[in-house]
């Protein structure tokens, strides 16, 4: 508020043991002195701790006064002091400006003045009408209401919030204190500081009173918090709480640098918990995660140069794309064409510049690294974007790259052939969506790089509007190509148009041989590239800078055109040869070597023709002899790639280590005047074969032969009977999570097959994309158990509609209720009883029509009237099934002997 007063450094916060210098505060008396206050007395005590603490005082003869009933002046002198001595300033402007229209700045009792300036000002008092009414008495609901209201203003927590925590006690008359004190009324008694069980809340108060509720509020105890929490290192913590003690925490786990940590520790028993920030300002790698089965993200301490991130990153066995800089600079993405699968493989991010001083480097990082991707994706984000008011392409992105079965908008199937997926992200189009509106896309029978399944997956989006101009950076790649990027997806045949031989400029202006620009894989459209085609660039300087025209004819996919403009990149001659960084082996499911791949430190040339592994290298095993394992592999290099692919013509067994040299000129980079790689040794190893434990469901396992039976096809033999991890236990299945209760299971003659016979009633309504599951099945031999699997089925209500009510609308008619939506055929009297008083009427059920409006009922028109009013009770049962069947795909038949009593 405008007059907040101002706060110093609080005392302790209970009066009844404050320690104040006898300057400062010099009571009348003590209670013990007061005449008319008997140590026998209830509020003895409570006023003696406040006479101590200079909150309260006696009368000039030597009397307390326990019993007079307390005007509001004196409350507020009394909670005045009491705040006063919690570090609150009196207002400076007391004596200028009056707070309430009753209490004038001049007045005599200038006491009360600036008392009522301090809790007007902390919100303690209001007043009624602008005026305090200082002489008239306070009433025990009004009491209740400046006690919770001064305890805030000191405690930054009300009695009301702190009494939350605790189950109520009875306040017999609570009923009668006007609505906005009852609250503050309830928690007095939840804490104890009211002892009764009617508080008599239009009563007065009198001065002991109000000296035992005002002391026991002072001492009512606040849970601490924390105040301020400052890491001094990485695993240590200066902790001030809310009471202003400091303590020195150790952290069981080290902060990562200049990363917003949340942190939980404890302090004399009571655990607490912070958000703290360790400051780094040396700049480094503070981490190297695989987030996903294809992404790796290098966190730094501080933002890094954009220009200077590629060929940076590498982990030993993993080829890493083009890299990838956030916003802040701080984090650097770089993704693998395939699943990463890696043990104690090396990482290396090698020295990169800093954004604040381009001078300053990151300290080199090396590490080990091991992974392999267990996760099944996920939706991250969905992105709808118009120029107008609607669209009908929605860009999914997943939580890593992943094939898609099958795809629904807001329940409306999308065609096979408007599903585009590229690596993590999903295009489907062909349904239209409104901006302004909530949406709902479901992905089903996701599957990853490493086989991880997610069998439905959705998420909630909407239509983002877009009308802005998208911007472009340029920067060298490598010494004959500029890689130009927009900070939005690009009409591809705009760019291609714009960007064309000529674009390039040299330092005279002159134009400079380029291609034509070609977009960047997996960019999004936000990526091109102008390779230069003049093999003179370099004649006579290392080092040239080039202009770029960039034209105002590009568009983004919106339509949105961009500004003309021009930009300048300095390229820089390569003449360093490619280096060897890493490996990585590819086996198979059965430990089988499938491929070898030879990864290196830049983009490289692809080769004329396959490369014959024993032509270019020697291998040497384990006991110095020469070795021939490899010698059948066959290698090749795509253009742009960092990686050699050797491959076996079918999956070999290899074991052991093997010590490679690979003959110079293997491979050759992509500078204008090419540099072949020199000699170099690895040493493969290939580890020991391990027996696997698991095997895996092939798809479509399931297969719904009927309604009520679903079909589980095994890869091999499996358990059956009453043993763990057999094919014929119920616990093992689940549909749409739910157990397959009363499900009946056979397995087949050569325990391939296992049949499940659904109960009747188990599946509720139709579902084309029902989730079933199969998990904890053994094999034959029991060496190994099935990996979970999923897999949606489609599957047929077969709950049978059943009868839920009777109602009887004239003496000729009776409308039917059932508990689904149903339809009545043609025969109907033979199907049910008429029961009146006890007895089969003559009167029959003879015809149904649907009721509009309500699918669930059907109205029925008797064979012969029957007057109602003439008998006690009336009833229908059903004794055929024929003529009522619900609107299933099945069209289940209504449940027999159901018999309900009609109204």
């Amino acid at each position: 508020m405008a007059n907040q007063p101002k706060k110093y450094t609080k005392f302790v916060a209970a009066a009844a043991t404050a320690t104040l210098v006898a300057s400062a505060i010099v009571p009348v008396a003590s209670a013990a002195s007061f005449k008319d206050v008997a140590e026998t007395n209830s509020h003895a005590v409570n006023i003696e701790a406040l006479v101590e603490a200079g909150i309260i005082k006696g009368f000039e003869d030597g009397t307390f006064k326990p019993g007079q009933e307390l005007t509001r002046g004196q409350v507020v002198k009394m909670l005045g002091k009491w705040v006063e001595k919690q570090g609150f300033e009196i207002p400076a402007d007391f004596a200028t400006k009056a707070r309430f229209t009753d209490v004038a700045v001049d007045a005599k009792d200038q006491e009360l003045v600036k008392y009522a300036a301090l809790v007007a000002d902390t919100g303690v008092f209001n007043g009624s009408n602008g005026a305090l009414n200082a002489g008239g008495k306070i009433t025990r609901e009004n009491m209740a209401l400046v006690l919770d209201r001064a305890f805030k203003a000191i405690n930054e927590t009300s009695l009301v919030e702190l009494a939350a925590k605790i189950e109520d006690v009875k306040v017999a008359d609570l009923a009668t204190a006007k609505a906005e004190a009852r609250e503050a009324i309830q928690s007095l008694r939840d804490l104890g500081i009211s002892v009764v069980e009617n508080f008599n809340p239009k009563n007065t108060v009198t001065r002991g009173q109000f000296a035992s509720f005002l002391n026991k509020t002072i001492n009512t105890s606040v849970e601490l918090t924390v105040k301020e929490a400052v890491a001094v290192d990485a695993k240590t913590l200066n902790v001030t709480l809310s009471d202003d003690s400091t303590h020195v925490v150790a952290l069981e786990k080290a902060l990562e640098a200049n990363e917003a940590t949340k942190v939980t520790f404890t302090i004399d028993g009571k655990e607490y918990t912070a958000t703290v920030t360790f400051k780094v300002e040396a700049p480094k790698v503070m981490s190297v995660n695989i987030v996903d089965g294809v992404t790796v993200e290098v966190k730094f301490s501080e933002a890094v140069l954009k220009s200077d991130i590629n060929n940076k990153v590498s982990i030993q066995g993993t080829t890493l794309d083009t890299a990838s800089l956030s916003e802040d600079g701080k984090t650097l993405t770089l993704t693998s064409d395939e699943a990463i699968n890696v043990k104690d493989a090396a990482v290396v991010v090698e020295p990169i510049r800093t954004a604040k001083d381009r001078l300053v480097k990151t300290a080199k990082y090396v590490s080990v690294v091991t992974y392999k991707d267990e996760v099944a994706p996920s939706i991250v984000s969905v992105k709808a974007v118009t120029k107008g008011k609607a669209t009908d392409a929605v860009v999914v992105t997943l939580s890593e790259k992943a094939t898609i079965g099958s795809a629904k908008i807001n329940g409306t199937d999308v065609a096979a052939d408007k599903i585009k997926v590229e690596g993590k992200t999903v295009t489907l189009e062909g349904v239209t969506v409104e901006a302004g509106k909530s949406h709902t896309v479901e992905l089903f029978n996701v599957v990853d790089t490493a086989g991880n399944k997610s069998v439905k997956a959705s998420k909630a989006f909407e239509v983002t509007v877009d009308t802005v101009a998208p911007t472009a950076t340029i920067e060298a790649a490598g010494d004959n190509a500029i890689l130009v990027t927009f900070d939005k997806a690009m009409n591809v045949e705009s760019v291609t148009k714009a960007l064309v031989n000529g674009i390039v400029k040299d330092e005279l202006l002159g134009a400079v041989t380029s291609d034509t620009a070609t977009v960047v894989e997996k960019s999004d459209n936000k990526q091109f590239l102008v390779e230069l085609k003049d093999n003179a660039v370099f004649a006579n300087k290392d080092s040239r800078t080039f202009t770029v025209v960039l034209g105002g004819t590009m568009t983004d996919a919106l339509g949105n055109k961009f500004a003309a403009t021009t930009k300048s990149v300095t390229l820089t001659k390569d003449a360093v040869k490619p280096v060897a960084t890493g490996y990585d082996i590819i086996v198979d499911e059965n430990g089988k070597v499938e491929e070898i791949v030879v990864e290196f430190n830049e983009a490289l040339a692809a080769t004329e023709s396959d490369i014959n592994f024993a032509s270019i290298a020697t291998v040497v095993n384990a006991e110095g002899k020469v070795d021939s394992t490899l010698n059948s592999l066959t290698g090749s290099v795509e253009k742009g790639s960092k990686k050699v692919t050797f491959k076996f013509a079918t999956p070999v067994l290899v074991e052991g280590k093997l010590a490679v040299t690979f003959n110079k000129d293997l491979v050759t980079d992509l500078a204008l005047a090419a540099n072949k790689s020199d000699a170099f040794n690895m040493t493969f190893d290939f580890g020991t074969v391990k027996t696997s434990t698991e095997f895996k469901m092939d798809a479509g396992s399931f297969d719904t032969t009927s309604a009520d039976t679903i079909k589980v096809t095994f890869p091999e033999a499996v358990k059956g009977g009453a043993v763990a991890g057999s094919a014929t236990d119920l616990a093992n299945y689940t549909l749409d999570g739910k157990a397959l209760t009363g499900a009946t299971i056979t397995i087949s003659a050569d325990n391939k097959v296992a049949t499940i016979k659904l109960a009747e009633g188990t599946i509720t309504a139709d579902n084309k994309t029902a989730v079933m599951k199969v998990s904890n099945v053994q094999n034959l031999a029991g060496t190994k158990t099935v990996k979970a699997y999923e897999q949606t089925i489609a599957v047929q209500d077969t709950k049978a509609p059943e009868l839920t009510s009777a109602v009887i609308v004239d003496n000729a008619t009776i409308e039917l209720t059932y508990n689904e939506a149903v339809l009545p055929g043609a025969s109907f009297a033979s199907d049910f009883s008429l029961i009146v008083d006890g007895q089969v009427a003559e009167a029959t059920l003879a015809t149904a029509t649907p009721v509009a409006g309500k699918e669930n009922t059907i109205r029925v028109t008797l064979s012969k009237e029957v007057n109602f009013s003439l008998v006690d009770t009336v009833a229908v049962k059903v004794i055929g099934n024929a003529s009522v069947t619900d609107k299933a795909e099945r069209k289940n038949a209504q449940k027999l002997n159901i018999e309900v009593k009609a109204k």
